[in-house]
C-alpha cells in the first residue's frame, strides 16, 4: 500500500510501487469521459494509494449487474436509480457516496413542431435502458408538467453521447444531450425543448452517485475509502476556477472528436453550478426524491429507511483522511 504521507508530499507512488488495485465502473458519457482523463492526468488515485481499473459501462443498471456478479468493486459516477431498485429487492449493495448532484443533461429535438414536453405525445425519446438515468429524467420532467410518460414512445439506445448521435441521424424524434451542447444548438441543428433543460426543470434530481457490495464494503474498505477521496479531489478540482488550461487538455485528450468550445461549456457549467458533491455525501431529501420517483414507475414498492439504502461512513473517512493530508497538499489540488 502506497504511503500517504509520501503522497501528500507531492511524490505520486509509481503504478507499480504496492497501490492498492481497485476495480471502478464508470459511465461513459461525455461528461464522465472528460473529468475521468483529468482525473488520471492529475494523479488523485496515485495520490490516494490506489491503482483504479476502469471499466465502462451505459446506465446504472449495467453497473448493479456487475457489482452483483464480482465483476467491480464500486461504480462511482453512475446514476443510481437502479441500485435503489436493486436494494429494495434485498439486493447487497449500499449508496456509498454521491457524486454529481445535479443533472447535465437537456432534451433536444431537430423537428420544429417539438418545443415542449407536451409535445412529445406520440412521439419517440432516445432513452438508455428503460428504469435507468435517462428514463428516469425525462419520466420525472413529464410528471412535473402533468403528462402522462405512457402517451411517449420511449427507445432504448445508450448513453446521452449515444443518443445525441442517434437524434442526429434522425433515428428519434427528440432525445437527450449533455451540457456542452446546450451552447452549440445551431451548430448540431438542435434545439432544447423549453421546459426540457433538466438541470433547471430538475433541481433536486440526484444525477449520480457511488454504491458497491457490501461484501466489498467489508472486505475493502480502506481500498474504497481512498478510491472516494481521490474523486473528492477531483470533484473540489473541477469546481476551482483556475482549473480550465487542465480541463482542456483532458477534454482534448479524452473527445478528440469534439471542439474545445463544447469542454468550455461543460466546464463552464460547473464553474456556475458547482454540481459535485465536494463532501462526498448524499443528502437524505435526495435520497426520498428518487425512490419515491422508482416507486411512481412501480420499480419499487416503498420507500426505505437512508440508513437500509446508504451507508455515508466511508465518505466521511474518506474525508478525514484527505483533512489529514498536508495543508499545501489540500491547496494544491483544490488550485
Amino acid at each position: 500500500m502506497a504511503d500517504l504521507n509520501s503522497a501528500s508530499a507531492g511524490q505520486a507512488p509509481r503504478m507499480n510501487a504496492g497501490l492498492i488495485p481497485v476495480r471502478v465502473i464508470d459511465v461513459g458519457g461525455t461528461h464522465e469521459l472528460a473529468t475521468v482523463e483529468l482525473m488520471r492526468a492529475e494523479g488523485y488515485a496515485q495520490r490516494l494509494g490506489v491503482d483504479i481499473r476502469r471499466t465502462y459501462v451505459t446506465n446504472g443498471a449495467e453497473a448493479v449487474d456487475l457489482l452483483l456478479a464480482g465483476k467491480a468493486d464500486i461504480a462511482v459516477q453512475a446514476g443510481f436509480g437502479p441500485a435503489l431498485t436493486a436494494i429494495a429487492k434485498e439486493a447487497p449493495l449500499r449508496v456509498v457516496a454521491a457524486s454529481n448532484l445535479l443533472t447535465v443533461h437537456a432534451v433536444y429535438s431537430r423537428k420544429p413542431d417539438i418545443r415542449r414536453l407536451e409535445d412529445l405525445a406520440g412521439r419517440t425519446v432516445g432513452v438508455g435502458k428503460l428504469g435507468a438515468l435517462t428514463h428516469q429524467l425525462i419520466f420525472a420532467a413529464l410528471r412535473k408538467h402533468d403528462i402522462d410518460p405512457a402517451s411517449v414512445r420511449f427507445v432504448s439506445i445508450g448513453n446521452s453521447g449515444t443518443i445525441f448521435k442517434a437524434l442526429l441521424r434522425g433515428e428519434v424524434d427528440a432525445g437527450f444531450g449533455e451540457t456542452e451542447v446546450f451552447d452549440n444548438q445551431q451548430h448540431y441543428g438542435v434545439h432544447a425543448l423549453e421546459d426540457g433543460v433538466l438541470w433547471r426543470e430538475l433541481p433536486d434530481f440526484p444525477n449520480q452517485a457511488s454504491f458497491a457490495p457490501c461484501a466489498v464494503i467489508r472486505e475493502k474498505r480502506d481500498a474504497l475509502t481512498r478510491t472516494l477521496a481521490a474523486y473528492a479531489l477531483l470533484y473540489r478540482r473541477l469546481h476551482s476556477p483556475a482549473s480550465w488550461d487542465a480541463y482542456a487538455a483532458a477534454w482534448t485528450t479524452a473527445l478528440p472528436d469534439s471542439g474545445i468550445e463544447e469542454g468550455r461549456s461543460q466546464w463552464r457549467f460547473y464553474q456556475d453550478n458547482h454540481p459535485f458533491a465536494e463532501d462526498l455525501l448524499l443528502p437524505e431529501v435526495q435520497l426520498r426524491y428518487l425512490q419515491e420517483l422508482n416507486i411512481s414507475m412501480h420499480l419499487q414498492r416503498s420507500a426505505l429507511p437512508f440508513e437500509v439504502v446508504a451507508d455515508m461512513s466511508m465518505a466521511r473517512d474518506a474525508l478525514r483522511l484527505l483533512d489529514a493530508m498536508e495543508p499545501h497538499n489540500q491547496e494544491k489540488a483544490a488550485s
